[in-house]
């Protein structure tokens, strides 16, 4: 880009700035070796960033921060600019580049992500969301990131309403690979007992995420489906929704009696655990041992809590987590779902209470000769 072109969009007022800079932008990232002019153009013409002088330049000699000069109505100018933009048609690993650049890992842009694909999900932009799917699986479901964005989704569609949206309900035959991937970060918000005291999911949410699954079983497989990635690209080990709704089966038994749709969840995750089963020539790839052992982790220091708490341990709330645990791990390695130290993982069920049968014959079947 020469410095005449350069200088004609700083004439121009914002939001024409970054309407006219994008389509540049998305040419320059196209050709790989001028990225780093892409880079400098999102951050003076789409986000208005100003680079801040270090007090400090030869202590921290390559740090540079950015701020923001966005004016709240000027982040809802951007946001729908965006959203106009992701909505044309073009192959799927131009728009996928285009959105990691303008969003990576940068703290400082959360405030226009949330904004943008929480408008996605009320218009049910289908390629933003698509983008938006691939970025959170690319950065990790469970990043600091991903986290806040699930937390966003949850605020607007579940926590400021009295019923669900039917732009929600529909999320997964919208944008699949993004409802999965918004399922493995909200199963790390609740019932996570690394987390600290277990917190329930919101019971709205619970609802949605119930009837997703148990009307697709297999969209807790869809972040495995082939990602579009620019040319180069190495994509990011899969993390699926599985081991997280298996943990929100299990523990909720420990801090709610109200189980309705527990029980109906933890039946569409058996079901989505038989859908999991790789083709014989596959190995397998939909849930890691090591997840399934950290719930082994959370039973243990939440019913050690209980006990500190002066509260009695209901034997029939254990029995309860023990049936659906064990089911669900028999089910994951009767379909050959499950990849990673599986002898681990049954060394570390035998640490939990022993006197549930259904447990003891899954520990038995699968333990090492």
């Amino acid at each position: 880009m020469s410095n005449q072109e350069r200088q004609l969009l700083r004439k121009k007022d914002f939001p024409d700035t970054a309407r006219d800079a994008l389509p540049i932008i998305e040419n320059l990232i196209i050709n790989r070796n001028k990225h780093d002019t892409a880079m400098d153009l999102i951050a003076e013409f789409v986000f208005r960033e100003r680079k801040d002088d270090q007090r400090n330049p030869q202590q921290y000699p390559k740090v540079q921060q950015f701020t923001s000069r966005l004016s709240s109505i000027e982040e809802f100018q951007l946001v729908l600019v965006l959203c106009n933009f992701f909505s044309r048609p073009g192959p799927d690993a131009t728009r996928n580049a285009v959105f990691f650049s303008l969003f990576g890992g940068s703290v400082g842009r959360t405030s226009v992500l949330n904004k943008l694909i929480s408008t996605a999900v009320s218009g049910s932009i289908a390629p933003l969301l698509c983008a938006a799917g691939t970025w959170m699986q690319q950065l990790g479901c469970t990043s600091l990131l991903s986290l806040e964005l699930a937390q966003c989704i949850v605020k607007d569609f579940i926590i400021f309403s009295n019923k669900s949206s039917e732009q929600l309900k529909s999320l997964p035959m919208v944008a699949p690979r993004f409802a999965a991937n918004f399922m493995t970060a909200v199963t790390d918000l609740y019932l996570n007992g690394e987390k600290g005291q277990l917190v329930a999911p919101p019971d709205l949410l619970l609802d949605v995420i119930t009837e997703w699954v148990s009307e697709n079983p297999a969209l807790c497989l869809a972040s495995q489906q082939p990602m579009a990635l620019p040319s180069g690209a190495i994509a990011m080990p899969v993390v699926t929704p599985l081991a997280g709704l298996i943990r929100w089966c299990v523990l909720s038994l420990l801090i709610t009696n109200k189980q309705d749709l527990y029980s109906k969840l933890h039946l569409a995750v058996l079901q989505s655990l038989l859908e999991a089963t790789p083709p014989l020539t596959a190995p397998p790839s939909a849930l890691n041992a090591q997840h399934l052992g950290l719930i082994v982790n959370s039973l243990h220091a939440e019913m050690e809590s209980l006990l500190k708490r002066g509260k009695s341990l209901n034997k029939e709330y254990i029995h309860s987590c023990l049936e659906r645990f064990a089911q669900a791990v028999q089910v994951g390695l009767t379909s050959r779902c499950i990849f990673g130290n599986i002898p681990q993982l049954v060394c570390r069920l035998e640490t939990l209470p022993n006197k549930n049968k259904l447990m003891q014959i899954v520990i038995i079947a699968n333990k090492p000769t």
